[in-house]
């Protein structure tokens, strides 16, 4: 679950970004995987002893301001993610000496929590444990990491291309293995079989319709006959990415 905190000494500002965050997660059918605490002070939230994911704190409060707030926090926690919000511009230089996520300047827009909210879940995805994967070509063996493989594409001389980032100096290769063995061997990292030529990295998919836009901008066909079950095998891998442990 995320922990977030609004801390202002204004209780329409906290309403403002509180209903904010609720309506986001509401749009996203998450209404389950956050909680709110609201504090009126840098005190009060420095006295509770709940650890948070992300803190919306107003830099110019009664008693101790925001930037002091959050330089006791950075004491013991070098995690959370601080969004300073504030009307007053020229504060923006101090506040960075505590390494804020982002800031959010009064009046408050809803769009602007949105995007810090959206760049928040970005931010705090855990990377993948990368998996190192060894396939034969005629040549030899080259050893790729699992994520950074685009695609694999049954073509020419009846050879398998394996199709990885730029950072692979032995890619393209072709491989000495059948399709449908690959298939088998790649079904556990949810490769994806679009069309009966192409098995695909759902990791490195861009945007898909009629065709799959990869990350490195190529277009991989989807098969009539295939589209649906493409497309929903898609939704359920980005929906299950998204799933994160959070603090409890």
């Amino acid at each position: 679950m995320i922990q977030i905190a609004i801390v202002d000494d204004e209780s329409r500002q906290i309403k403002i970004i509180q209903q904010s965050i609720q309506k986001f997660f509401r749009q996203k059918n998450r209404e389950n995987d956050y909680r709110i605490d609201t504090f009126h002070s840098g005190e009060s939230l420095l006295s509770c002893s709940r650890a948070y994911d992300l803190i919306f704190l107003d830099i110019q409060m009664n008693g101790m301001d925001g930037i002091e707030t959050a330089k006791k926090i950075r004491t013991w926690d070098r995690k959370v993610c601080v969004i300073y919000v504030s009307n007053y511009t020229e504060k923006m230089a101090a506040s960075f000496t505590v390494h804020p996520f982002s800031f959010l300047p009064k009046p408050i827009r809803q769009s602007d929590i949105y995007k810090n909210l959206e760049d928040f879940l970005l931010y705090t995805q855990p990377e993948e444990p990368k998996t190192r994967l060894v396939f034969q070509t005629l040549e030899e063996q080259i050893s790729v990491n699992m994520e950074d493989i685009f695609y694999f594409e049954y073509g020419q001389n009846r050879r398998v291309k394996l199709v990885a980032t730029t950072g692979c100096k032995d890619l393209p290769a072709f491989i000495i293995k059948r399709l449908k063995s690959l298939e088998k061997q790649m079904e556990s990292y949810g490769f994806l079989v679009p069309h009966k030529s192409f098995l695909v990295n759902p990791r490195q998919i861009l945007s898909f319709g009629a065709e799959i836009q990869m990350k490195n901008h190529e277009m991989i066909p989807i098969a009539k006959n295939r589209r649906k079950q493409v497309h929903e095998q898609i939704s359920t891998y980005l929906h299950n990415s998204l799933n994160i442990n959070w603090r409890d």
